[in-house]
């Protein structure tokens, strides 16, 4: 006699076996073992002996649920049952698990989720079976509670890099570099100095932004790296200047030995030895231009993430006018100009982004405004700089504490208020996790595109919303526990090095740093949402884009509610949806169809955007969007999307940034064209897969993905491929007569 099992193998039948999972059964309902479940097990592994015939795993346990339902114990064929279907339900699991996995390892189900990863690599394979594993053990086992489980599953309530939370990984960190210039850091192999020179410093911007990158997902940033970086100035000029004393001046040693560590540039007793001083403004400028070289390159080649990912880096600058802070700012934008590797192509890291400031470089009568004009030129070439507003009505800026001065990170993260004593004190401090409600459902459920209804069910769209909301509250403090609760220990690099905000306070757990951290209620989709409800979007119709507007505002004042309820910082978060576009889509396409306009698309429109595929001028798609951006204070971007010849045009961009910060109040604003690189001969321009130069099909097609570059879009998922193809350049339905 033989038991065919659910792989297939064929075994000896054991009665043994089922002796035992009879009298467990017992057990739990009894809770004893008696000499009555004894016996009645006993009875039924001889009577399935008894039969004598090869069977099934799943033929046994019927033959045990048929005998104890026909015995008068039916409260133990009941415990019986529900324990097989418990066994059988966790080895589907495991069965879908372990299918999954087989897929990564051999590479047969990439899907790009992000853009800078490589899947097909050994380490990128392994990180997604790893994060499948993650994601699994969150919904199913141990992480995250059934309501917000389900609400992920049913794509209610999207949990962003799910893999993480079993873990309590946080997301973002604006890194600390007045810690880290300071006093050095350590690593576990070692320790580092704090540098001595404005090169070694550039080296250890690179190094400390790939240290940190390893103990967080996503974005490390610097606030003010002009500020952080211009006392390094100082220091490398005082060198080169004493090494010119040396041999073009006569000096006494004394008098050399006697300079400042720190020596200003506009020093006027140094300009007084004008040979030594030309010198050292000669060698100060060389080494300049070749850290920040340097800087690039190492930012775009040092994999330190699974994937070959480089560390996800955003640098903000310009608005120290000091010599030695706007040198910093000049040397960045020209590093950004002069590009990176043996054809000069767009750096994809760091996202440089520039500080727009009135009375500091957005007029001509500004002492930055030359830098504002290079900054300009670089974006022309390279797309970065992105544009952040100083000006912004919610930037919330203290004269005089830099560490106040609005930044953001690369994809759009803002870090707003903390109530526990940082204000708006953005260094050192992060987004600790962000959840994001998928409108469209709601949208596809209440509204008129299923032809259930000619009006929309507008009071059952907000009770839905509240229902929402607080699944997503409820999911971002859970997420928050589990992040709060881990030691110190975990991010030794963070947290030995005071990298983050609070770290000295913490002992046994991080929750007094991240504490200053930010919660963000995200959202995807308002464009589809509208669709799905009036039949048009919030760019097609005032009154519809009246109700977008008071979604957005319902979001946020649940925000500022949730925050008061729990005493965090909540915010309101305008989704990037790189990966997520095309996953929600996939869910809602299998929940209702293909909708036009909702669901048609192969992609969702990320936050409160125009659609893409929307033709619609420059200055109406930045008016349509401009009065969302007021609440979005957990980050948020505003795109236009031009012709290549188009953004050649700088007085042309610089109006539009002077028009869409100051007349319209919008915080982070960038521009969006196509940059194609023959990686043959270096031809550089816009003629997608063939180089007009040599012929070659070796072509880089660089677009922008989320708020990031990414070196082809080709590596894009299907969705953002999608996306990109559908875009439509506003310079193209803009009437420069305005």
């Amino acid at each position: 006699m033989t038991v065919q099992k659910r792989d297939g193998r064929k075994v000896q039948f054991d009665k043994e076996k089922i002796k035992i999972a009879v009298l467990k059964a017992f057990i739990d309902v009894d809770g004893e073992e008696t000499s009555y479940a004894k016996e009645k097990a006993r009875d039924i592994a001889n009577y399935i002996e008894s039969l004598n015939k090869s069977m099934t795993v799943e033929e046994i346990q019927d033959q045990v649920e048929e005998r104890l339902m026909a015995s008068n114990r039916k409260d133990v064929a009941r415990k019986y049952i529900i324990y097989r279907n418990d066994r059988n339900r966790i080895r589907e699991k495991n069965s879908k698990i372990i299918q999954k996995i087989m897929k990564r390892a051999s590479a047969s189900d990439i899907e790009n989720a992000n853009a800078n990863v490589d899947e097909r690599s050994f380490s990128g394979r392994e990180k997604e079976a790893s994060a499948d594993i993650g994601k699994t053990i969150a919904l199913e086992y141990d992480g995250l509670s059934d309501e917000v489980a389900q609400a992920h599953k049913d794509m209610l309530v999207y949990q962003h890099d799910l893999e993480k939370a079993i873990y309590g990984v946080h997301n973002c960190l604006n890194l600390d570099f007045g810690e880290i210039f300071t006093y050095g850091f350590k690593t576990r192999n070692g320790d580092v100095r704090p540098p001595a020179s404005f090169s070694t410093a550039c080296q250890l911007v690179a190094v400390a932004f790939q240290c940190q990158s390893q103990v967080q997902f996503g974005g490390v940033g610097s606030i003010h790296l002009d500020y952080d970086l211009a006392p390094f100035v100082k220091m490398s000029f005082s060198k080169h200047f004493k090494d010119g004393l040396k041999w073009v001046s006569d000096v006494s040693i004394e008098y050399i030995n006697s300079i400042p560590k720190k020596l200003d540039i506009d020093n006027k007793e140094a300009k007084t030895y004008q040979k030594a001083y030309k010198y050292a403004i000669e060698m100060l400028e060389s080494e300049g231009k070749q850290a920040t070289q340097g800087l690039f390159h190492n930012l775009n080649t040092l994999e330190s993430r699974q994937g070959s990912q480089v560390p996800f880096t955003s640098i903000n600058l310009g608005r120290d006018t000091s010599t030695e802070g706007r040198l910093v700012t000049k040397w960045i934008m020209e590093a950004s100009i002069d590009g990176i590797g043996e054809h000069h192509l767009t750096s994809i890291f760091p996202i440089s982004i520039f500080q727009y400031k009135n009375g500091v470089n957005a007029k001509e009568c500004d002492p930055n405004y030359d830098l504002k004009k290079l900054a300009l030129q670089s974006m022309s070439k390279r797309i970065y700089p992105n544009w952040v507003n100083g000006n912004w009505s919610q930037a919330h800026e203290t004269d005089g504490e830099i560490d106040t001065y609005l930044s953001t990170m690369g994809c759009r993260t803002l870090i707003g208020y903390d109530r526990h004593g940082l204000g708006y004190i953005r260094q050192g401090r992060g987004n600790n996790v962000p959840n994001t409600i998928i409108l469209p459902k709601l949208g596809i459920e209440y509204g008129i595109c299923l032809g259930k209804r000619d009006k929309a069910d507008l009071d059952g769209f907000w009770n839905a919303l509240d229902d929402a909301l607080h699944i997503c509250e409820k999911g971002l403090l859970e997420r928050y526990e589990i992040i709060k609760s881990q030691s110190p220990k975990a991010a030794p690099f963070m947290y030995q090095n005071n990298t983050i905000k609070g770290a000295r306070e913490c002992d046994e757990t991080v929750e007094n740093a991240v504490k200053h951290g930010t919660l963000g209620f995200g959202l995807i989709g308002m464009a589809e949402t509208c669709v799905a409800l009036f039949g048009k979007n919030h760019a097609e119709d005032e009154e519809v884009h009246k109700f977008a507007l008071s979604v957005v505002k319902h979001i946020y004042n649940y925000a500022k509610e949730a925050s008061e309820r729990n005493d965090l910082n909540f915010g309101t978060y305008f989704t990037p949806a790189e990966g997520l576009c095309r996953t929600a889509l996939n869910v809602l396409r299998s929940q209702y169809g293909i909708i036009r306009n909702v669901t048609s698309h192969e992609f969702l429109t990320n936050s409160i955007h125009v659609p893409v595929w929307q033709k619609i001028s420059i200055y109406d798609k930045l008016r349509v969007e401009a009065p969302f951006t007021k609440y979005a204070t957990s980050g948020c971007i505003t795109y236009i999307e031009l012709e290549s010849t188009f953004v050649k045009n700088i007085k042309a961009v610089e109006d539009i940034i002077d028009y869409a910060f100051n007349e319209l109040d919008i915080p982070y604003l960038a521009f969006n064209f196509p940059i194609d690189s023959c990686l043959d001969c270096g031809y550089q321009g816009e003629f997608n897969d063939c180089c007009p130069e040599c012929g070659s099909k070796n072509i880089q097609q660089l677009r922008r993905v989320t708020g990031y570059l990414t070196t082809d879009y080709r590596n894009f998922n299907d969705g953002k491929q999608a996306e990109v193809k559908e875009r439509v350049k506003h310079s193209a339905y803009t009437n420069f007569g305005e």
